[in-house]
């Protein structure tokens, strides 16, 4: 593949004619080793992970045995890994993986409100994965947000182990599920990204074989990997989109500016159309490529566009 560089990806909202506004995108392409092959705006923006970092997250309960001790199917897997929309077969998935572990409803402490509210909640899977681990390995289940519980002790280690960065330079916060949020260069993303077929396999082929569990049907993570062979497509909050391409041996990382998600949708089919030689898109990303704007009415009165110059890199 021909390198190229994105020297400026801009994503414009256009209402009757007229540009109304325009979201800033910053994009990193890498290879396994952490090479940057292309990129958009600042490819070293540090960026919070988000949900993004949920393949690797529960990577310590894969690697602990939890997963096999406990009979869970390749779908709590592919949960543990999603940002859902709280489907009946999403809340399936979360409720078969806490009986599995012998937990109950009201352990997850990922939202307000009643037990059938945290099991639809897009990041009960990931909270499963830290219960799971828990009752595993004898450590308490009631605590398990806090930054000191052994179960984000150990998501912190496995986030330093898989972005190649000692683990007490990386930055950290509070997600908005209440669990530990990592921060990373966008480049350290995406080189976790090329790598993570090797890095977490099995979530790998999880998500591979239920990306509607991942997200949703219609939804872009499900939809592109329904479309890009073997591609791992993973959202996080604030704008940040991260896609394992292994046929290419490449990881992209992909951050809106402003947080703003109607530009997510346009950049990322317009990055992987540049990446992949597409001159027509597959059918189930046609519609992401130029989203339109309705009223309230339901009126068609604008649309949501990528824009991206170029600059060849040898």
């Amino acid at each position: 593949m021909t390198s190229v560089r994105y020297a400026l990806m801009t994503v414009a909202v256009v209402r009757g004619g007229i540009e109304e506004s325009r979201h800033q995108v910053h994009v990193a392409v890498c290879t396994p080793d952490g090479t940057l092959v292309a990129s958009a705006g600042d490819p070293n923006r540090l960026t919070t992970l988000r949900s993004a970092a949920k393949p690797f997250q529960s990577h310590p309960m894969v690697a602990s045995g939890a997963l096999d001790a406990f009979g869970m199917d390749e779908e709590v897997l592919a949960v543990c890994c999603a940002s859902h929309v709280g489907t009946d077969e999403h809340a399936d998935a979360v409720r078969r993986g806490l009986a599995a572990a012998g937990l109950t409803e009201d352990l997850l402490q990922n939202t307000l409100g009643t037990t059938d509210e945290r099991v639809r909640h897009n990041c009960s899977g990931n909270h499963l994965a830290f219960l799971a681990h828990s009752a595993h390995e004898g450590w308490p289940v009631h605590g398990y947000r806090d930054p000191n519980h052994p179960s984000q002790v150990a998501a912190l280690d496995q986030m330093a182990r898989s972005a190649r960065i000692e683990r007490e330079d990386i930055s950290t916060c509070t997600d908005g599920c209440g669990v530990v949020c990592f921060a990373l260069p966008l480049q350290a993303s995406a080189a976790m990204y090329a790598r993570l077929p090797q890095e977490v396999p099995r979530q790998a082929a999880a998500m591979r074989a239920h990306p509607q569990i991942v997200r949703g049907p219609g939804e872009l993570d499900t939809e592109v990997m329904r479309a890009v062979r073997g591609s791992i497509s993973k959202a996080g909050a604030e704008g940040l989109t991260c896609i394992s391409l292994p046929d290419q041996e490449l990881g992209l990382a992909l951050r809106v500016e402003d947080g703003g998600w109607r530009a997510v949708e346009p950049a990322v089919v317009s990055v992987l159309s540049q990446l992949l030689g597409w001159d027509s898109l597959p059918s189930g990303l046609a519609r992401f490529r130029r989203p339109v704007v309705r009223n309230s009415p339901g009126d068609i009165v604008g649309f949501v566009e990528a824009s991206v110059s170029l600059a060849t890199v040898s």
